[in-house]
């Protein structure tokens, strides 16, 4: 199954994610590199579920919720000692240390989540653990063997202490060595019952980790629990965070954008600058955080879960492909056509394709494929700057600059996304916009070039 780690590797804008999921243990990174890809819409309505009862929770317990989470930044993965344990391995002290260490913290965080009436899941109760490796029930975060496991022990301990002779000292250490190595084997014996609900215990406190971080990070980006569907993908208010998270530090906001789509091929046209790479890509952004169990960066959402998602750009991968721009792109385009025609559930995201051929040529590639998934029950959006495009899809047109607060105003780029609207619209026109000349104008480009652009033009 497709892992978020795996994802991770493939699509370095997850580690965004990542990296600003404020998880508090390696258990909770753990939990998250191992997350899987959601297709079933049971399993992410179980899951979205579950989010849904953290977040109330979350909420109303703010005091213990911090005591929780220093707790849980201390509890270690034990997975290899817990398994040496099931099998009865002799343990050293270290290892009975983590086991002690563990199930003191696990205890205190189950008797929190207890008393916060927190009920979507329930922790095994290790108390008896801890008897077992704190018999002077002192709650100290150490471990050896206490003389209280023996009363032999505690004999030779004392005779050792006062032993006469280095000769005498030494073989009452020996005793005690091979007396407490019986010790341990006791103590093996009896934790090795409960090394099943220890594990469970770590499982469901990595689960934990996750889901709290999952709460915060919704907080902290204005997410929305989504709706599941099985024909269409909606959004009120979408935002790409990586992209909001650099207009922040530029003393900017990135303007939230309404779409629906269907089960039928979309066209996107608009200018250069206005924002329709950036909006394929948050509705790509977004659809991974869906499948892999997080709230969205909108007001609101529907989504449908899909089994593949396809984000093909003429400029990516080029590099590393060792292919033209052209050839890359064209080999991926192979593939959704493969998978589309053995009925797969796909999200398909196509920016400017064939841009990087001739018009008359990349008009025809363009038509072509926008028909070919007129014909499957696909969702699919596509942008493009080639005029008369002809073929049954639905055209959207980005609103665009706003003409009338630009008038005799010489702006720089990072300025112009003030006078930008980028909400979508319906539209019927067959022509691709031809505003490249007063971007151009705006900008304070050469006079003389604009001239001859102009001429040329006409």
């Amino acid at each position: 199954m497709f892992t978020f780690k795996e994802a991770i590797s493939n699509l370095p804008v997850l580690r965004f994610v990542s990296d600003h999921l404020p998880l508090c243990s390696p258990l909770g990174k753990k939990e998250l590199f191992e997350s899987e890809f959601i297709t079933e819409p049971e399993k992410l309505e179980l899951c979205f579920n579950e989010l849904e009862k953290v977040s109330f929770w979350h909420l109303s317990n703010s005091e213990i919720l911090q005591r929780v989470k220093t707790l849980l930044a201390s509890v270690h993965d034990i997975f290899g000692t817990l398994t040496r344990l099931k099998n009865n391995d002799a343990l050293d002290d270290v290892e009975l240390f983590e086991i002690k260490k563990n199930a003191l913290l696990v205890c205190e965080i189950r008797q929190l989540l207890s008393a916060s009436s927190f009920d979507i899941f329930e922790l095994y109760d290790i108390s008896q653990v801890v008897r077992i490796l704190d018999p002077e029930d002192t709650k100290l975060l150490h471990f050896y063997i206490y003389s209280l496991y023996s009363k032999e022990l505690l004999s030779l301990r004392n005779k050792s202490n006062t032993a006469a002779s280095s000769e005498e000292k030494e073989d009452l250490l020996w005793q005690i060595s091979k007396l407490e190595n019986k010790i341990r084997q006791n103590l093996v014996q009896k934790l090795s019952s409960f090394a099943s609900h220890l594990e469970y215990n770590l499982q469901y406190i990595a689960k934990l980790d996750l889901l709290l971080a999952k709460v915060a990070l919704a907080l902290e980006w204005n997410c929305c629990k989504p709706e599941i569907s099985t024909q269409r993908i909606a959004y009120t208010g979408l935002v790409h965070p990586v992209v909001a998270h650099r207009l922040k530090t530029e003393n900017s906001q990135f303007q939230p954008v309404d779409i629906e789509l269907r089960l039928e091929p979309c066209l996107i046209t608009g200018a250069n600058m206005t924002g329709k790479s950036i909006f394929l890509r948050a509705i790509a952004f977004s659809q991974w955080m869906f499948q892999f169990g997080f709230y969205l960066p909108a007001q609101k959402a529907t989504l449908v879960p899909v089994e593949k998602i396809y984000f093909v750009a003429g400029d990516s991968d080029t590099e590393s492909t060792g292919l033209s721009s052209f050839v890359n792109e064209i080999f991926r385009i192979h593939h959704i056509l493969q998978d589309v025609k053995v009925k797969k559930k796909l999200l398909i995201l196509v920016d400017e394709f064939a841009r990087t051929t001739n018009p008359k040529e990349g008009s025809a590639f363009v038509t072509a494929f926008l028909e070919m998934m007129h014909q499957k029950p696909v969702i699919c959006l596509v942008t493009s700057h080639y005029p008369d495009l002809a073929g049954k899809f639905r055209r959207l047109r980005v609103k665009g600059i706003r003409w009338n607060k630009l008038e005799h105003i010489k702006t720089n780029p990072k300025e112009l996304n003030k006078y930008i609207d980028y909400q979508l619209e319906d539209c019927n026109k067959k022509t691709a916009p031809e505003e490249a000349v007063k971007i151009a104008e705006i900008l304070a480009v050469d006079n003389a070039f604009i001239s001859l652009v102009k001429k040329y033009l006409q």
